[in-house]
């Protein structure tokens, strides 16, 4: 933890420094953004991130009915609208850059947009009597900068934590509220959770930095100022190849949160992806809800579709969740032993928690003369190339072979090999199913 303290006040330093020159516009319709790294869910990002030169590529593509409209003060209905149909798609892409720290980007695209111009000054005043021109418009949205910076590790935990400083950069339109027309910044803090690995929980919360400003004078409670950014998702894996994921996001000014709906948008949806195992590293989402309340972006319906590849690689489970060690002595073919043995991730350092197996390897050894030589193989899953995979498995089985010889067995009596990916006994699709895959096994190759 503590390298990464240097690291943690440079990122904080690069991404505040904006915030002293911004100058808020407009408010942005466009504050349900996907997640950018490619997790366990579509808006609601998760604490773990892609590990070192991981990385992913996404398109999104998302449709807002009647995102803003003019409403009467005090009661239901509509005046008139401001935004009808908005589709934009959103270009993602992110990189690990350490096992701990990763940064990516969201741009996103205005496709088509029904703009009915009467909030800002110096347009056509609009009545009902005399209907808003309708102007339809392609833009650009406000590109997002971000990096993720773990403190907790929730794939050797049962939960994890993160933060994620952030920039918006000013490349949209605040006069068709596509964009806040300045740079703007924040932070969010990640929090998430399993259990047995098989439904996640998230809860992210974040805060943005804008400027006060009336982005609709004749409107009541039409200010922009300093957000709070709240979303939570639930993720239920259905099978080997599909996740239901459920999720409630939104933000409230941070000065009185909630106090008013126009400045409190929310929406909340339901969603399925699908990932192929027979394309690997790719899957495929699709996600629909509605908008709770009326605040400013709070649509009507919304549909989101998504297309998205992948690489990263995957440790193994938690220690906690093994089984107690033990192993059995020998009689043909395996020595077989019940518990895993853990490395280093992306390394081929065994960790402390694995040398008691080992030495109960040794003993099985010293006790059984008749064995005079043992095959150590190593086996990985497909997250991965297969030159990496195939590399990164040898190694490791060299790494026993060098832990059993200092522990007295004869060199001679130890052969390592690698396996890499080729030959899994799991599920590749699946956490567990890969899981099972990393694996080191012996096997006897001569015996009295």
């Amino acid at each position: 933890m503590k390298r990464r303290i240097p690291f943690l006040f440079f990122i904080a330093l690069f991404f505040a420094t904006p915030l002293a020159h911004a100058r808020m516009q407009s408010n942005s319709i466009i504050f349900l953004r996907p997640s950018m790294d490619g997790g366990r869910y579509f808006v609601t990002d998760q604490s773990q991130g892609l590990y070192q030169w991981g990385y992913h590529l996404g398109f999104n593509m998302k449709y807002a009915f009647e995102p803003a409209q003019v409403a009467p003060a005090g009661g239901t209905g509509r005046v008139a609208g401001v935004v009808d149909d908005l589709l934009v798609g959103f270009f993602t892409g992110a990189v690990g850059l350490t096992d701990w720290l990763n940064v990516g980007v969201d741009v996103p695209f205005v496709a088509y947009e029904t703009f009915f111009n009467f909030i800002h000054p110096g347009a056509t005043e609009c009545v009902v009597t005399a209907p808003c021109p309708k102007e339809t418009k392609r833009k650009m949205g406000d590109p997002l900068v971000a990096a993720k910076v773990r403190l907790v590790d929730s794939d050797r935990h049962m939960f994890g934590v993160s933060i994620q400083p952030f920039v918006t950069l000013p490349f949209g339109s605040g006069y068709y509220v596509t964009g806040y027309g300045s740079l703007t910044g924040g932070a969010k803090l990640i929090v998430d959770a399993h259990i047995r690995r098989k439904v996640f929980f998230a809860l992210n919360m974040g805060w943005q930095a804008l400027k006060n400003t009336n982005y609709a004078p004749d409107t009541a409670f039409a200010t922009a100022n300093d957000n709070l950014l709240l979303s939570g998702a639930v993720n239920l894996a259905l099978g080997k190849n599909f996740e239901a994921i459920t999720e409630i996001a939104g933000q409230t000014m941070a000065a009185h949160p909630f106090q008013h709906q126009i400045q409190s948008p929310f929406a909340a949806t339901v969603g399925l992806r699908y990932s192929p195992g027979t394309i690997k590293r790719w899957s495929f989402g699709l996600d629909g809800g509605t908008g709770l309340g009326r605040g400013f972006g709070t649509p009507k319906f919304l549909g989101l579709m998504q297309l998205r590849f992948k690489k990263t690689k995957v440790v193994e489970l938690s220690e906690e969740t093994e089984a107690p060690v033990e192993v059995e002595a020998p009689f043909e073919e395996k020595i077989a032993i019940i518990q895993k043995i853990h490395f280093e991730f992306n390394r081929w350092n065994i960790r402390p928690v694995s040398f008691p197996i080992l030495d109960d390897v040794v003993a099985v050894l010293q006790q059984n003369p008749q064995i005079k030589k043992i095959r150590i193989e190593g086996h990985t899953d497909w997250i991965g190339s297969d030159e990496y995979n195939m590399k990164l498995s040898v190694k490791r089985a060299n790494s026993v072979r060098d832990y059993l010889i200092q522990k007295g067995i004869a060199a001679d009596r130890l052969v390592a090999e690698g396996f890499g990916e080729s030959q899994p006994i799991g599920d590749n699709n699946t956490d567990l199913g890969r899981a099972k895959n990393r694996r080191t096994e012996f096997t006897v190759v001569e015996n009295e």
